[in-house]
């Protein structure tokens, strides 16, 4: 497998941490290693390693304000809600520019259950930030939270329009055509999809499930027929091949 160079500084700097761990002995790191390194044990839910890592991380860059926002992440992950929230206050008299510090606000408003004054914190991060498909897809799962299907699916349609890889926002937009009975609204919203982006087996599989739905079991073949084309392993789409097969009354 080749990996790029990011990755390998990455796994080198991993490694190094982890034996300065084990020999406690100290050794630097710039604030974006650590933050890569805290993240990293974030992900796979070494909850310790991270906060080990940040207090190391703050020792030696007392400054960084990456660090510091990662610090109110794990904040807000352990409930510390007030103490993220006078954080983030502090660190918006410095940043206010800063796309991170709005999200994150929007994080404590969102697990305080006030999830309007999430959205306007999310408006604010969406005039700041490069990855508007990000900010996109957190507005999509806020209207959800709130029940708002159709504000959820137009959110969640914008995520796809700047970031067509999305898999979670394809899914929580067929989920929301769904749950507002509108089945040849998402087929033909799936169908514009995968003219942009025709090797989608999800998008495939998700459009043969709604053919079926609606009885139109030829089509719902064909595309369940692309899906494990692309997929060869996509045991869902054979499954479903086999009830349309069924539906058809073609036993064999």
């Amino acid at each position: 497998m080749h990996l790029s160079h990011e990755e390998d500084d990455y796994n080198v700097s991993l490694s190094r941490f982890e034996s300065m761990l084990k020999t406690n002995k100290v050794f630097f790191f710039d604030s974006e290693e650590f933050e890569e390194i805290i993240l990293h044990y974030l992900d796979i839910g070494k909850a310790t390693l991270a906060k080990k890592a940040l207090k190391l991380a703050l020792d030696q860059h007392p400054k960084s304000t990456g660090l510091k926002l990662v610090q109110i992440e794990m904040l807000i992950y352990d409930d510390k809600l007030d103490l993220a929230e006078k954080m983030l206050n502090e660190l918006y008299a410095l940043e206010p520019h800063n796309e991170e510090i709005y999200i994150q606000k929007a994080n404590i408003y969102s697990k305080r259950d006030q999830h309007e004054k999430a959205i306007a914190e999310l408006e604010k991060a969406l005039t700041f930030t490069d990855d508007l498909a990000d900010v996109y897809n957190l507005m999509g799962m806020e209207y959800l939270f709130m029940d708002n299907l159709e504000l959820a699916k137009f959110n969640f349609i914008r995520c796809l329009e700047v970031d067509l890889e999305d898999q979670a926002a394809l899914y929580n937009v067929v989920y929301c055509f769904e749950f507002l009975d509108q089945h040849e609204q998402a087929i033909d919203y799936l169908k514009a999809y995968i003219e942009k982006n025709p090797y989608s087996e999800i998008a495939w599989h998700q459009q043969g499930r709604l053919s079926y739905n609606i009885k139109n079991y030829e089509n719902a073949l064909l595309c369940f027929d692309y899906a494990t084309l692309i997929d060869e392993e996509f045991i869902g789409a054979f499954m479903e091949k086999g009830k349309s097969h069924e539906k058809l009354k073609r036993f064999e």
